[in-house]
């Protein structure tokens, strides 16, 4: 399986090169890349996030090779290069736990039912042994409390005209997000 490196490396840059402008958004760029070299959005985005993620972010080492320009000049330039982006749902909060935390929840017990002490069963399942304790008390995993007022969702909100008839029209997430980055 090749490394990353060697994904990147076997991309070759693209034949116009468009220089990024001071403090520009990483999909800004993309989008003025790809409408430069005459190819969809969404495309160039896709080829930038490479495998496994393709509708990710996109990898800074992927954009320089398709840049040719330098990461470090990108990283630079670009106000998002290398700032990891948070992975929530829609409200920013899970509203029940995820699905692994049930597996995780029994697995703790069935070991615990072996004789594995607390801090055996906390290393072994890489937890604190607060969660081990949770797991062994609580029948099911406790669901994220919301603390605060609901937030609004000003992205969504902007766009929710163009997606709420794409999504009644029986449209798939992969095409309404092809269309909007369009």
């Amino acid at each position: 399986m090749p490394t990353r490196r060697a994904q990147a490396q076997s991309l070759s840059p693209l034949p116009l090169r468009v220089r990024p402008h001071l403090g520009e958004s990483t999909e800004n760029y993309i989008r003025r890349l790809a409408r430069a070299n005459h190819l969809r959005p969404s495309t160039l985005h896709s080829v930038a996030c490479g495998p496994p993620n393709w509708t990710g972010k996109p990898r800074l080492e992927r954009l320089a090779v398709l840049t040719g320009r330098p990461a470090g000049h990108l990283e630079r330039a670009l106000i998002d290069g290398l700032v990891p982006r948070r992975r929530t749902t829609v409200t920013g909060r899970y509203a029940n736990p995820p699905e692994g935390t049930y597996l995780l929840y029994r697995a703790i017990r069935r070991d615990a039912e072996r004789g594995l002490s607390l801090r055996r069963l906390a290393e072994r399942h890489g937890v604190s042994r607060c969660v081990v304790r949770r797991a062994l008390t609580a029948s099911l995993p406790l669901a994220r409390q919301r603390t605060g007022p609901s937030r609004t969702a000003p992205v969504i909100d902007s766009v929710r005209h163009l997606v709420d008839p794409m999504i009644s029209s029986g449209m798939r997430v992969a095409d309404i997000w092809r269309a909007l980055m369009d």
